[in-house]
Formats: structure tokens, C-alpha cells, sequence
């Protein structure tokens, strides 16, 4: 069957538009929806009580730990039993699972709960690719980055050989580091943000207008509040401890007021029976007991002053923790800064090499391709909750769905297996 240059022209376009778009993929990513849980999912549980009395946070670890979403879409807590989690997200089964616990134990208030996922549960991707199998989910994750972990279609053996397959497998590489690389400069931009104290994220003018931004930046606003109230709380915390101490001095002040008087009463009596007694006028007995009521209100004095002293130093200790918290917390974010530019810079050069080598396959692409009525044609379905559905490479995927790889001919013909293919001899 002889080539047709039109059809050459239209694959050698096609591919290069591919490439372009894919090139594309550093200034703007498909929009993104919030994680919803699925069955498979393994989820890391911490729930921590705020202990106003000692001023820390206590974390109540057995009603933490790991917890499986099993077949039914149910996971099961301590205290609360089956709770529906698959289709929510994280934040969502946190909120109901604190409010679940807090009736379930009788809280005055709901303890703060987190939920992170710890494994995700797989994607199965099946049909004419390389190796079929299950492979690990992650946000973001898309049809043609499915195919990516799974080593690209497998088709014929002239179809296996073509560069435009490698120009695929780049895309898909290009756009898993892009993707992570922007995920990086949003967390860049919150760190930035608590740093300077300030009560938003703000992106760079370059993130600004990308698409899919804009869950992200939910998200790391939600880390941002729940950081700054938990330092609030802990400073609040520290700063009525100080008022309390500084209300008890007060009061150690006037009743040490009040006991002086007392004291300067008594030594005025005590010096008046004294010169009756020395007269004979006054009775022994009643000397006596002058001088110990002078010597109790002396003792007294001397408590009422420990208990000042006793107070100055803890409103000294508090100030003094109520600094190092701080000064903590900006040590720690300076630190979690410095390492995540650090990953920024590392993915950005492999951002620059990646794109070298998708412009190289796009040109060589574009140049050798070559269109006969054999050319493969790769379709793509999604199997859900037991329908299947058409898909593109960009579609999103959702753990536990089954990515689907056809290989068909445009003229109808039947692929040929691979093996056989590859044992045929050429033309």
C-alpha cells in the first residue's frame, strides 16, 4: 500500500501539535477538583486535645493511627465504629470524625482532627500498553500520565519503534514534573506568607493567571489559618497565665499593705505594755503574747514577699517561653523554606532537560513520521464503578479506576500481536 503525503503532512501536524501543547504545560495545567477518598485508601489519623490547664496540646494517640477505606466505602474509629468515608475529602471526614467524637465522649469541645492520606489505593491500567497492571494513584493524576507508569501503548512493531511514541512518553513525564513543580511554588508562597505574617496566600505574578491553581492555593490557605490559630491559642494561652501572675503580685501588694499597718500596731502596743510591765502595771502573760502576734505578722510578711518573688519569676518564665515559641516557629519555617526552593531549583533543571528532550522528539517527529493505512490509532475508556466511559489522555483518573488502551487501524483492519510482529520480516 503506497503512503499518502497528505496523510504524512496531517501526522507530522498532529504530533507537532502535541508537543507544542505539551511545551505548554510549564505556564498552565488543567484544573484540578479536591481529592475525594476511595475505597483502597489508607489514611493516617492524629487527634489532638488542647489542654488550657498545662498549655499544650495533648495528642490523644489512641484514637489515632492508620485506618483502611474498605470495600463498603466505610472506615472504621475508635469510639465512633463504621463511618462512611469514600467521596469525601480529607478535611470533610475530619470535621464530621471530630464531631463524631466529641458526642461520642462527651466533649465539651470537638478535638482537632487531621486526616492524611498515606497510600492511595491503585489504578489498573489494561489493553494494548507495555505492562499492564496496578500502579500507585496521586493527585492530578491523568489518562496519559496512567499510561506513563504503565510504559506507554504497545501496539505493532512498526508502531512500537515510532518516535512519536517517545514524544508521548516525554509529554507525560513533562507534565508530572510541572505539576509537582507548581504544587512546590504554591507551598513556597505560604510559607513566604507566615514568614511575613501576613493572613493570605499570595502567588507570584507567574502563577498567578495558571489554571488549576487555585485548589491548591485553597489548600495551603487552610494550612496557613490552622498554623496561625494554634500559635494564637499558645500565646493567648502564655499571655493570661502572665495577667493571672500579675493580678496575684497586685494582690500580695495590698494585703502586704494591710499587714504592715497591722504589724506597726502591734510593736506600738507591745512598746507600751512593756513600759507598764517594767512599772508593774501590766501583766507578763500579756507581754508575751503582744510579742508573738508581732513575731506572726513578721513571718507572715515574709511569706506574702516568697510568694511575690515566686510569682515575678514564673511571669518571667512565661515571657520567656512565649519568645522561644516564636522564635521557633520562624526557625522552622525558615528551615522548611530553604528545602523546598531547594527542590524547586533541582525540578526546574529537570524541567529544562525534560523539555530538551521533548523538543527533540517533536522535531524528529515531525521530520520522519511517516502515515500509511496500517498507522495504529489508540483509544482510551475508563471503567467506574462498573460503566465504562470514553476518555482522553488529559481526563482526569480516580483511584480504583481501570484505564482501558485500544489499538485499532483507520482502515478497520485487526492490529497484529505484538509477538508476531516482531518476529515478522520486513518489507
Amino acid at each position: 500500500m503506497r503512503d499518502d503525503p497528505m496523510r504524512t503532512r496531517r501526522s507530522a501536524r498532529h504530533f507537532l501539535g502535541i508537543a507544542a501543547v505539551s511545551l505548554m504545560l510549564v505556564g498552565s495545567t488543567a484544573a484540578s477538583e479536591p481529592y475525594l477518598l476511595s475505597i483502597s485508601d489508607k489514611l493516617v489519623v492524629k487527634v489532638v486535645e488542647w489542654d488550657a490547664g498545662q498549655s499544650t496540646f495533648e495528642e490523644l494517640t489512641a484514637l489515632g493511627g492508620e485506618y483502611v477505606i474498605g470495600a463498603d466505602g466505610q472506615a472504621s474509629f475508635p469510639f465512633v465504629g463504621a463511618m462512611p468515608s469514600a467521596g469525601k475529602s480529607t478535611t470533610e471526614l475530619a470535621a464530621t470524625l471530630g464531631t463524631q467524637l466529641q458526642q461520642a465522649l462527651g466533649l465539651t469541645v470537638a478535638p482537632n482532627v487531621t486526616i492524611e492520606i498515606a497510600t492511595y489505593g491503585p489504578v489498573y491500567v489494561s489493553g494494548d500498553v507495555s505492562t499492564p497492571g496496578a500502579y500507585p494513584y496521586a493527585p492530578g493524576l491523568t489518562v496519559i500520565k496512567a499510561l506513563t507508569l504503565a510504559g506507554g501503548e504497545r501496539g505493532a512493531a512498526s508502531a512500537a519503534s515510532r518516535p512519536e511514541r517517545e514524544l508521548l512518553t516525554n509529554s507525560g513525564a513533562l507534565d508530572l514534573l510541572v505539576d509537582e513543580h507548581m504544587r512546590l511554588q504554591v507551598r513556597l508562597a505560604r510559607l513566604d506568607a507566615e514568614l511575613a505574617g501576613a493572613q493570605t496566600v499570595t502567588l507570584p505574578p507567574e502563577l498567578a493567571q495558571v489554571e488549576g491553581t487555585q485548589p491548591l492555593v485553597a489548600a495551603e490557605q487552610s494550612i496557613l489559618l490552622a498554623r496561625q490559630r494554634q500559635m494564637t491559642a499558645q500565646t493567648t494561652s502564655l499571655d493570661e497565665e502572665v495577667a493571672l501572675l500579675n493580678r496575684e503580685i497586685d494582690t500580695f501588694e495590698q494585703k502586704r499593705t494591710a499587714m504592715e499597718q497591722q504589724l506597726e500596731q502591734a510593736r506600738d502596743q507591745l512598746n507600751k505594755i512593756n513600759e507598764l510591765s517594767d512599772n508593774g502595771l501590766a501583766l507578763a502573760s500579756r507581754v508575751t503574747a503582744l510579742q508573738t502576734s508581732v513575731a506572726d505578722l513578721q513571718s507572715r510578711l515574709l511569706d506574702l514577699d516568697t510568694s511575690s518573688l515566686q510569682a515575678k519569676q514564673d511571669i518571667g518564665t512565661a515571657e520567656r517561653e512565649r519568645a522561644e515559641l516564636g522564635d521557633a516557629r520562624i526557625s522552622d519555617l525558615s528551615l522548611e523554606r530553604q528545602t523546598v526552593d531547594g527542590q524547586i531549583a533541582a525540578l526546574a533543571l529537570k524541567i529544562t532537560n525534560q523539555q530538551a528532550l521533548l523538543q527533540e522528539a517533536a522535531v524528529y517527529s515531525g521530520v520522519t513520521a511517516t502515515a500509511n493505512a496500517s498507522l495504529p490509532i489508540y483509544t482510551y475508556s475508563i471503567v467506574r464503578d462498573g460503566a465504562e466511559v470514553s476518555a482522553e489522555m488529559n481526563t482526569a483518573v480516580q483511584a480504583g479506576d481501570v484505564i482501558v488502551a485500544r489499538l485499532t487501524l483507520p482502515d478497520g483492519a485487526a492490529a497484529p500481536v505484538p509477538d508476531q510482529a516482531a518476529a515478522a520480516p520486513s518489507n
